[in-house]
């Protein structure tokens, strides 16, 4: 399903690296105007660099994981120096190899799909260089809304207003590339993420109204198996065929007690072993560099949780995939031994 809206953007500079006129080696992206946010997932002023990926289909027709982050230390901090607040989308060297594909004043309109619950959104290049009759109908849209002397390089349009852009896409997701950049990215933006998890355990955390939680929850999913190289973190095994898989992300700290979605917060298990996680039966315990299941006295007799007692589990290569301590030490003290379905911790 293609949605009904468009967005335009032309690009600036400085969006591109550009430094005094000439390409340069800083990072790209593309500032989001606060008008135009409800195209794409929706963001907490509250979380401090809430961000999530996105899959862009791009003109290979690739779809490359993408950074979608709002820098508001401005509004999620108590901290009156600090300003930033901003919506950025990063583009990657996957999108853009030898960084010769976008130049200033190329005009880039994102369309939108939903494809078996996954959202997708396909950059089309429109050259300031070919200026052809589609680039000079987008440049056209955004003259119609400048003010004053201002120009507006940002747009959100009907999709009945820019109909060479009503097309269908393929989605292949065998072609979907996780780029190191973007996981860069997401990483140092999740850093403050565990520094005290009794606290974010308390309130009630927002709850977007639109399809956020899902794209989350997937990129979770996609980015915790890809750390444990699609095998169980205890079996080394999975069931697979074709986009079949018995293998989940499991959540250390609960998603119900506000545990955030980041790799340190996870482990992909398979779905019996993963009920039994959340439920209890067992826990990780950290010791001496390694990770080892610990299983609650009360079913160290079970047949299955007999075999996996004490033994250590798969640590990713990426330290900085690595189960966090602080993560296993609210698992041991809120979760292990309970053998109750997870609640909210406020309940």
């Amino acid at each position: 399903m293609q949605f009904d809206k468009v967005y335009i953007h032309k690009c600036y500079e400085n969006e591109l690296g550009y430094r005094n006129g000439s390409p340069g080696g800083a990072g790209r992206f593309l500032f989001i105007s606060k008008k135009v946010t409800t195209f794409f997932p929706h963001l907490s002023k509250l979380e401090l660099n809430d961000n999530v990926l996105i899959d862009v289909v791009d003109m290979n027709n690739n779809i490359v994981s993408s950074n979608y982050i709002y820098h508001n230390s401005k509004t999620a901090t108590h901290n009156t120096k600090e300003t930033r607040d901003e919506y950025r989308l990063y583009i990657t060297s996957e999108i853009d190899t030898d960084r010769s594909l976008f130049k200033p004043n190329d005009i880039i309109a994102f369309t939108k799909y939903k494809i078996d619950e996954q959202l997708y959104f396909k950059l089309n290049l429109y050259s300031v260089e070919n200026s052809d009759a589609n680039y000079q109908q987008l440049n056209l849209l955004l003259e119609q809304e400048k003010q004053g002397i201002k120009d507006i390089n940002h747009l959100l349009v009907n999709l009945n207003q820019v109909k060479f852009l009503e097309k269908d896409i393929e989605i292949n997701d065998s072609k979907k590339i996780l780029p190191t950049q973007t996981i860069d990215t997401m990483l140092s933006n999740q850093k403050h993420l565990f520094d005290n998890l009794e606290e974010i355990a308390e309130p009630n955390k927002e709850v977007p109204s639109d399809e956020t939680g899902l794209i989350k929850s997937n990129n979770f999913r996609d980015i915790v198996l890809f750390a444990y190289m699609g095998k169980c973190a205890i079996t080394g095994k999975s069931i697979d065929f074709e986009s079949l898989s018995n293998l989940e992300a499991a959540h250390i700290m609960p998603q119900s007690h506000n545990g955030p979605d980041a790799i340190p917060n996870g482990m992909a298990l398979s779905r019996d072993l993963h009920w039994a996680f959340d439920k209890g039966f067992f826990t990780i315990k950290f010791f001496d560099d390694t990770y080892l299941v610990d299983v609650h006295t009360n079913v160290k007799e079970n047949e299955i949780m007999k075999e996996i007692d004490g033994i250590e589990i798969f640590k990713p290569s990426d330290p900085r995939f690595r189960l966090h301590n602080n993560a296993l030490e609210y698992h041991q003290k809120h979760i292990f031994g309970t053998f109750k379905q997870i609640r909210s911790k406020v309940q």
